[in-house]
């Protein structure tokens, strides 16, 4: 079930603002992928991966948008379970690309033996750094979070259960006498 609580301007300016700028990327990553494709003899993959990166994540973007247009259904569902799909093989992606990025790291940029086209090792050096940074973020908010919540849960828990001595939802030490109305 969707959350359609109205949204704070700002939080709308921000989303569609990233959201741009991830197209952007992801857009970028595919050209730069495509045009030197030939030009990573270090590490060939380098090109592959931010093309497959790109791709796919484009395709999440728009699987996103067709899911969030349809509350419920067999459309829904469908983007749901690629979104899902997606996500999974992007992560796994996101491990190999980094172990063909990171490999390498300082290449050579030219000269006689093997090198990498700057422009696009460092792209890619860049947005894998990056997704692993947003990711630790998430991971860590998320686990503060929880926390939290764990924590709050367990201290209002004391005020808010029934114990022997007190009948339910009392919050305060008074004992009610019987037959005090």
């Amino acid at each position: 079930m969707m959350d359609n609580r109205p949204q704070s301007p700002a939080s709308i300016a921000t989303v569609v603002v990233m959201n741009i700028i991830w197209w952007m990327l992801m857009i970028a990553a595919i050209g730069l992928g495509a045009t030197h494709l030939h030009s990573c003899p270090l590490q060939p993959n380098v090109p592959v991966y931010l093309i497959v990166m790109g791709a796919t994540s484009l395709l999440s973007l728009i699987f996103t948008y067709s899911s969030s247009g349809y509350q419920d259904g067999a459309i829904h569902i469908l983007s749901l379970a690629c979104m899902t799909v997606l996500h999974i093989f992007s992560f796994a992606w996101l491990i190999a690309g980094s172990s063909w990025v990171y490999a390498v790291y300082p290449p050579h940029y030219s000269g006689p033996g093997p090198y990498c086209h700057k422009t696009t090792y460092m792209f890619a050096f860049v947005v894998t750094t990056l997704l692993w940074a947003v990711m630790a973020l998430v991971l860590t908010c998320g686990c503060c979070f929880g926390l939290l919540t764990c924590c709050t849960t367990v201290f209002a828990g004391r005020h808010l259960l029934p114990d022997r001595k007190s009948f339910y939802g009392a919050t305060s030490s008074y004992q009610p006498i019987v037959g005090d109305v």
